[in-house]
């Protein structure tokens, strides 16, 4: 599949995550070692699968969601995740699905995703950028796009003697990053750049669209904020999961099981209106 398939009429990108398990388990608070669990988990999954209708393409992974590929809105389209959904430190190389590949997702008519975590000066540099000019030059011969969703990260905060060498700078980091990966990649996710001229400045180094992706401190109302601010100054759409749903937490019984009522009705009416409106503030932002 090809990216501009994921366009709406409005030519914005709203792309839906429905990947990060591991993280919606730990809202949850779900063990996923446990089948009942699983079991759970599969029904929260399903209930959010019904936003699919809202956005212009779903994020599934190989494990957890790609059971219900088949069940999303028809007019939506599919991207499949390449990295397994583990814990892993910023400056490893990302952890490949070994029995996944992108023959799969060709199979499947979807694109392929990658998140990657970077930082200009690491010591990896040199192995993903190898990783990620391999996944483009094969997903060109499958004739399907890809996704790189784009982590800057501190390498200060995992090792003292880079945190003695230099102060983290995330705008110019990201910059960098940027340029040096926008020719790895057919459509590129990032966090929000922190100012309209920092937006502004990637949009420039870039021939591909860039959606944005929220941060981990984020909430929707901070997020809604600077997605505005980046659809003004050149964004073409959003990637996001969990900022949508952050309180299904609280959705719990007096036995403090899932309220899986609640939590039907918070993504049919909450979660649901937060997606329209941000697809609101993107077809806005390209009318103007």
């Amino acid at each position: 599949m090809r990216a501009a398939y994921l366009q709406s009429s409005a030519s914005f990108f709203a792309i839906l995550e429905l990947d990060n398990n591991r993280e919606l388990a730990g809202l949850l608070g779900l063990d996923l070692t446990l089948p009942d669990n699983l079991d759970l988990l599969d029904i929260v999954n399903e209930k959010l699968l019904v936003l699919s209708k809202e956005v212009t393409g779903v994020i599934f992974d190989p494990i957890y969601t790609f059971k219900f590929l088949a069940k999303k809105d028809q007019n939506t389209g599919a991207i499949l995740r390449l990295e397994q959904d583990k814990e892993n430190l910023p400056d490893s190389m990302p952890l490949l699905f070994p029995n996944f590949s992108l023959e799969e997702v060709s199979n499947n008519y979807a694109l392929a995703k990658l998140e990657l975590n970077y930082h200009p000066e690491e010591t990896k540099v040199i192995e993903k950028h190898q990783l990620l000019a391999e996944i483009r030059e094969y997903s060109k011969i499958l004739n399907i796009d890809f996704l790189l969703k784009l982590k800057i990260y501190d390498p200060s905060k995992f090792d003292l003697q880079k945190k003695a060498e230099t102060e983290f700078n995330f705008e110019e980091n990201q910059l960098t990053a940027v340029q040096e990966l926008r020719s790895l990649t057919d459509l590129i996710a990032v966090q929000n750049p922190p100012n309209p001229l920092a937006v502004a400045t990637i949009i420039s180094e870039l021939d591909i669209p860039c959606l944005i992706m929220a941060d981990e401190q984020d909430t929707y109302d901070s997020f809604k904020e600077k997605f505005r601010m980046a659809m003004e100054n050149g964004a073409a759409g959003y990637c996001l999961g969990s900022v949508l749903w952050k309180e299904i937490s609280s959705y719990r019984n007096s036995d403090q099981t899932l309220d899986l009522l609640g939590i039907q009705k918070y993504i049919d009416t909450t979660v649901r209106d937060r997606l329209m409106e941000l697809n609101r503030i993107a077809s806005e932002s390209l009318a103007k």
